[in-house]
């Protein structure tokens, strides 16, 4: 009988990543990512002999030419990891900002509050986390008042759970991250190393440009992300030991945005997209691989359904080209880690008013616009991507 009698099952997909020192050579995964539906396709030129041999047939052979090696997923921001595709996307160094001093509620927080009261004084302007699982929230400081504890701390939003005093409130390490514009050799984001199991065959994917990052939420699952990368043809490694982290994924009620500075309308879902054209490049080589897979020019741009409010204010904003700061962000209960996008100038480029469901809706298209605020990494950007988590060290 063909075969050897067996299945593989797709639950045995196993993927680490880890960012290239030299772009090429392989490193072992520094993090397993979880994963849903893994494309991995060999892209493969075939050569055809297409010459006149005086029969009647076109094709007289066909050989194999240039081959690139295609991948992508589909899984959750899992905050731990998800730094190392953020910098492989928009390519600046991580910015790492120093966690507050970690201290506890002095007295008790409720539901929809928007100040504490801390042991020590947490730092303006970084994100802390909150409580303790399975109820931990992420919070921004906002302003901090008092010479000696207890330190009266405002934050970015109301609490959305209830805090005993005492409960921790800890400090977290921000990542961020931007467009790279003054590295010099092309300012290619860095390349990936891709391990990949697929139940049946390891595989090794040498320096792999990230070419699309979609991120997106809404109120009923968890926020997710889909990426699709260009490497250079596999090769077998040694089968390495994975170590997947215990980290949650991000629910996407916990989402949080301002949109100029105040609150939209309700958002029923919303979505950014970052693409970076990726190309690979031919050369005489002496190998089948390619020579390089050119990451081109950022584009940013987001999706934003509303509910129609009073005034339709996204809609106005739209019809009079308002150029506006737009702030999202959304974190995991367990350990209160964030991921905050912010653009300091963002436009509707399109919006209309949709009423093909009972409510009334308005979608909207976003174009996120470069700014020397936004950029870490010389020239402008479109935006900031900034993870807040429990590591220290830089991605």
């Amino acid at each position: 009988m063909p075969g050897n009698g067996y299945a593989y099952a797709v639950a045995q997909t196993q993927i680490g990543a880890a960012i290239e020192t030299t772009r090429g050579v392989a490193v072992a995964p520094k993090f397993w990512l979880p994963v849903k539906a893994p494309k991995y396709a060999p892209d493969i030129t075939v050569i055809p002999d297409e010459t006149l041999q005086g029969s009647m047939v076109a094709v007289y052979n066909d050989v194999l030419g240039l081959r690139y090696d295609k991948h992508g997923w589909d899984s959750f921001p899992y905050l731990d990891s998800f730094p190392l595709l953020v910098r492989a996307e928009l390519g600046s160094a991580d910015t790492v900002i120093t966690a507050s001093p970690s201290t506890t509620l002095s007295t008790a927080v409720a539901v929809g509050a928007t100040t504490m009261k801390t042991a020590a004084k947490p730092t303006v302007g970084t994100y802390v986390a909150v409580g303790s699982t399975p109820q931990v929230e992420a919070k921004k400081i906002v302003t901090v008042t008092g010479t000696v504890a207890p330190f009266t701390v405002t934050v970015s939003s109301p609490f959305v759970f209830a805090h005993a005093a005492a409960s921790p409130v800890t400090g977290l390490t921000g990542h961020k991250f931007s467009l790279l514009n003054n590295a010099g050799k092309g300012n290619q984001p860095p390349s990936v190393t891709i391990t990949d199991y697929d139940g049946e065959e390891w595989r090794q994917l040498t320096a792999a440009q990230l070419d699309e990052l979609t991120i997106k939420g809404n109120a009923t699952g968890f926020v997710d992300y889909t990426c699709t990368w260009f490497a250079n043809p596999s090769t077998t490694p040694t089968a390495p030991t994975p170590s997947f982290s215990s980290v949650q994924a991000l629910p996407g009620w916990s989402f949080q945005g301002t949109i100029g500075g105040g609150a939209p309308s309700p958002i029923i879902d919303w979505e950014f997209d970052f693409k970076r054209g990726v190309k690979p490049i031919p050369a005489l080589t002496g190998t089948e691989a390619y020579l390089l897979y050119f990451a081109n020019v950022l584009q940013a741009t987001g999706k934003i359904t509303v509910l129609a409010q009073t005034g339709e204010p996204e809609l106005n904003a739209f019809l009079k080209g308002v150029q506006e700061p737009l702030d999202f962000s959304v974190f995991d209960v367990k350990e209160g880690f964030v991921m905050d996008i912010h653009s300091s100038k963002a436009m509707f480029k399109t919006a209309s008013i949709e009423r093909g469901k009972e409510e009334v809706e308005v979608p909207l298209d976003v174009q996120l616009l470069p700014t020397a605020t936004d950029a870490t990494a010389g020239g402008v950007s479109p935006c900031t991507v900034t993870v807040w988590n429990a590591t220290a060290t830089a991605y």
